[in-house]
């Protein structure tokens, strides 16, 4: 299964984390979900539903808007950069 960034809610609390599957999966396993079920899981992830499961609810991250937002820095730092004359284009 691939590895994928997740955001993960714990029932009862107002914070999100941020988590890998690799990491979740693991944690998954001690709290008793076999390997069929943690299939099934990384499927509906993939597929963009959210899923609550064992106290936590689960969500995949779209690495698009990082991609965009990282895009976006690096554009304002050659600018920066060029109109201080550090970086030549």
């Amino acid at each position: 299964m691939e590895n994928i960034v997740l955001q993960v809610n714990i029932e009862g609390m107002q914070d999100k984390v941020r988590t890998d599957w690799n990491s979740l999966a693991d944690e998954l396993k001690t709290r008793g979900m076999d390997d069929v079920a943690l299939n099934q899981l990384h499927t509906e992830l993939r597929a963009g539903l959210r899923v609550s499961t064992r106290g936590l609810t689960l969500s995949m991250v779209s690495a698009e808007p990082f991609n965009e937002a990282l895009e976006g820095i690096i554009s304002e730092s050659r600018k920066q950069a060029q109109s201080q004359g550090e970086v030549r284009s």
